[in-house]
């Protein structure tokens, strides 16, 4: 694990924090990784209570909620960037920078951010 980086200098474009706490799967074996923190079409900062070791490719879903009461995923590729401790011991957080995203998968990303930043 190596401790984050000051990347918010080096973005550029905004991350935004969300009012929903979002859950993202690895998609092969539907463990949960951890939640949205913060999100911009480019990365994702993940908050979880395992480390998530950097330099990894991780094929991720995030569960989106629909009025309906059933969730809709976000299939993304993304690379950890970067591992280190949480404001609380407990838990740990990891950059991520999305990889490969298809015209699909950017748009529901897009609105998600849209309809859920603050």
């Amino acid at each position: 694990m190596s401790p984050e980086p000051s990347g918010a200098d080096k973005r550029r474009v905004k991350r935004w924090y969300l009012v929903l706490y979002l859950r993202v799967y690895n998609q092969d074996t539907q463990e949960i990784l951890g939640h949205v923190v913060d999100i911009n079409k480019d990365g994702i900062r993940l908050v979880s209570d395992k480390p998530i070791q950097p330099n990894q490719i991780l094929r991720l879903a995030v569960d989106v909620p629909k009025g309906s009461g059933a969730n809709q995923r976000i299939h993304l590729e993304a690379e950890s960037l970067w591992c280190g401790r949480d404001v609380n011991p407990d838990f740990y957080d990891t950059g991520l920078r999305i990889l490969n995203i298809d015209t699909h998968a950017l748009l529901q990303l897009q609105l998600l951010i849209e309809e859920f930043k603050f």
